[in-house]
This record gives C-alpha cells, sequence and structure tokens, in this order.
C-alpha cells in the first residue's frame, strides 16, 4: 500500500445522499488509507483526576472497533467506536468502558473523569457512567485525532475536537455544544476546528495531517422536494430534519406529517397519529438580511432540529434536552445567506 504525508490537504467534494450538513465549516474525513491528526507528545495531555474529550463525528465502524482520539488504549487513555457503542479507556487496556450509541449522522460525544466517576454523552445526554478509582494513566506517545497509536483505524468524519484537564459537567457541555470556542477557558487545553489544518486555535498543540487525511469545505446540497424525513422550505432552499434520542443513547429520525406547506411543517418521533414539532423557515432578508428559524413543540423528549441552506451548506443545529419541556425557537438570526 502506498502512503501519503499531507501537511494539509483541501479538497471540496460533491455529496450524496443522503442529505445532511456538517455541524461547523469543514472537517477530517477518513481517507482511503487509515487518516488522522497526529499531535506531538506533550506533558498536556497527561491526565489525572480532571479529563474531558468532546468531538462531533458521523461514521460507521468498519471493522472490531475504530478510534475517534487517543494517546495509546493499551496504557493510557482512547475514545472510540465499537459497533455503534461508544467506548473509552482511561487506565490503559483494563479501564475499557461501553456505554451509549453512536448514529450514523453527526453525533456529539464527550467522555469526562474527575477521579471517581467516568461518564459518556451523547449529544448532550448522560448516557453511561461507570465507577473508577485513582489517576489516569499516562505515556510519552502523540495524541492521535480519527486514529490511535496503539490502533490506527480511523472511525469517519470528525470536527471541532476538545480536550480539557477537567471533567466538564452536563451543563458546561450543553452550554457549547452547537457553538465553536474560539476564546480560552478555564481548564481548556485544546481545540480542533479542522477547517484546513490540524491547528490547535487555543494552546498551540498543533497537530500535522498524516496518511492522506482529508478536510472538506462545505458542499451545495440539494432539496428537490420533501420527502418522509427531510422538509424542504422556503422555496427548497432550505433542508429541515429531526433525530430524537432516548436516555440510553438510541436514537431515531423524525418524519414529516403530510401537508406540508412551502415554508412549514409538522413531524412526528414515535407515532404518525402523535406530531411532536412544528417548524417554519421564513425569508426575513427584507427586515434584516436575515433567514429565519422558528419552532414549537409539545415534547419534553430529547430531540435535535437541523436545518441545512442547501445553497451553501451552511447548518444550524437546535437542541431540547430529556425531561425538558421544549421552547420555542424565533431564530431572527438564523442565516445571514440573502438573498
Amino acid at each position: 500500500m502506498i502512503r501519503f504525508r499531507l501537511s494539509v490537504v483541501l479538497v471540496c467534494l460533491a455529496l450524496a445522499a443522503p442529505l445532511a450538513g456538517q455541524p461547523f465549516g469543514a472537517w477530517l474525513i477518513k481517507g482511503s488509507s487509515p487518516g488522522f491528526v497526529e499531535i506531538p507528545a506533550s506533558s498536556a495531555f497527561d491526565f489525572t483526576t480532571g479529563f474531558t474529550l468532546e468531538a462531533w463525528v458521523n461514521g460507521t465502524d468498519a471493522g472490531a472497533c475504530s478510534s475517534i482520539a487517543g494517546k495509546g488504549y493499551t496504557n493510557a487513555w482512547w475514545v472510540g467506536v465499537c459497533g455503534t457503542t461508544l467506548r473509552s479507556y482511561i487506565q490503559g487496556t483494563s479501564s475499557l468502558f461501553d456505554g451509549g450509541k453512536v448514529s450514523s449522522d453527526w453525533t456529539h460525544i464527550a467522555i469526562t473523569y474527575d477521579g471517581t466517576t467516568r461518564k459518556h454523552y451523547i449529544d448532550g445526554e448522560l448516557v453511561a457512567s461507570h465507577a473508577n478509582s485513582g489517576p489516569m494513566t499516562t505515556n510519552a506517545s502523540a495524541v492521535r485525532i480519527d486514529s490511535d497509536v496503539s490502533y490506527n483505524f480511523s472511525f469517519g468524519n470528525i470536527d471541532e475536537v476538545r480536550i480539557w484537564n477537567v471533567a466538564r459537567s452536563r451543563d458546561d457541555i450543553r452550554a457549547n455544544i452547537n457553538k465553536t470556542i474560539t476564546a480560552a477557558q478555564a481548564g481548556l487545553v485544546a481545540v480542533y476546528h479542522l477547517d484546513g489544518s490540524g491547528v490547535d486555535s487555543i494552546g498551540g498543540h498543533n497537530g500535522s495531517l498524516t496518511n492522506a487525511a482529508f478536510l472538506t469545505g462545505a458542499v451545495a446540497l440539494s432539496c428537490g422536494s420533501t420527502t418522509a424525513t427531510a422538509l424542504c422550505a422556503s422555496g427548497s432552499r432550505f433542508s429541515v430534519t429531526s433525530k430524537w434520542q432516548l436516555t440510553d443513547g438510541t436514537t431515531g429520525i423524525g418524519h414529516v406529517v403530510p401537508g406540508s406547506s412551502a415554508d412549514s411543517g409538522n413531524f412526528w418521533f414515535f407515532g404518525p397519529d402523535n406530531w411532536e414539532l412544528l417548524v417554519k423557515v421564513l425569508d426575513g432578508c427584507p427586515v434584516n438580511n436575515r433567514k429565519w428559524v422558528f419552532s414549537a413543540a409539545t415534547t419534553d423528549q430529547h430531540y435535535s432540529l437541523v436545518v441545512t441552506d442547501v445553497k451553501s451548506g451552511q447548518t444550524k443545529r437546535y437542541f431540547n434536552y430529556s425531561g425538558n419541556a421544549a421552547p420555542a425557537i424565533t431564530d431572527t438570526d438564523a442565516f445571514a445567506t440573502c438573498p
């Protein structure tokens, strides 16, 4: 097998179905050879009793397990997916812990450890916890994103990787789940936006792309007509989809209720006679040079609402968390994409 070492590879791909938008700008893509970002070894990544790793991921496990990020699963820490199950290690091989399901759509994952308890989060929901004791173990290896020094099998598409030396709380994770972080915060060691490079935008722990790791920019999609799971709105300029999640991390896709209009529609989650979510995408350009997103829901179920500008590829994501009565969304600043 011929392998290539690239400092930066930026390509634009024409994506086929299914229609979906990325979380933020560009993202890391698994190449034909396992591709990854390698970050030089640093004591900053040697954690003891405070640790959080967050990332947006979109892929499928091609084998027994696939790596999201790691510093050596045999003797340090690692996060990945086995089948559809989120797995982590924090003290080498003996510390294996499985918990939570990762869908093939874009999913936010987070692993935390505070010295006594390890927690797995999927899209901002705590889906599994495990009692641990003692500090995390360390080594002198590099950190890899979409790989591991001991297990070079890439999961797929990865974006907005954040590494902390503190255990983030549920509310901490939710506060920035659908935002980029562009300024230093307490406990934040590194942030990798993966927008064309392996640069750490916070701590200076820059990584390099290795083995044909590709990054791609936002791409134009299409939304010709409303389907069973995707609402085409505002002259088919926007695709609107939804996803629900149970407390164990199991997810499902929202279905469009028949009879939607050109600008609005409803979604059901668990049965066609039980409507959950009303969504409107409106042209506010004459008012404030923005496209607007409004929604209202009659549920306390966890869901994510994804609105994608199919012309630019830009995406906005809105969350409601389990047990919370869903508030109305009145986002009059949603898309600066006029006309």
